[in-house]
């Protein structure tokens, strides 16, 4: 479904998941939208040089630890296109929003990458939202 540049320069998770940067993330979501593909939600990852894998808690400049994810809940009388469109607009916000410039140590090493949720039309109608 995706170019081959873009599955190349994404992180593959051991499950197979991707996680893209943020400059990545606009085509990711125009690619979605065209093939009416509605976006659940998604999940920041922090994935560390040299290791295959990734963690949802993020360390903060404070100190703390941080958990970055969002969640767009479907209408019961939205139609499919209204929702993929809604969807998508809130990728584009969450990313554009998180993490905020003041929010990461200076020195954090590896990269903050965005993960996605996606559903057809038909998988949405089959499993609804409790197997999703």
């Amino acid at each position: 479904m995706f170019p081959l540049e873009l599955v190349r320069d994404s992180f593959r998770a051991p499950n197979g998941e991707f996680g893209w940067t943020r400059a990545q993330i606009p085509l990711v979501v125009e690619i979605l939208r065209r093939r009416e593909l509605g976006i659940l939600g998604g999940e920041l990852w922090w994935v560390r040089d040299g290791i295959p894998s990734w963690h949802g808690a993020i360390p903060q400049r404070d100190g703390t630890q941080a958990v970055y994810c969002w969640v767009t809940k479907r209408g019961s009388d939205e139609p499919w296109p209204q929702f993929v469109e809604r969807g998508a607009g809130d990728v584009l916000a969450a990313v554009a929003r998180h993490p905020e410039p003041d929010d990461l140590p200076y020195d954090l090493p590896g990269r903050i990458l965005y993960n996605l949720t996606w559903v057809s039309d038909e998988e949405f109608k089959q499993f609804g939202t409790k197997a999703i």
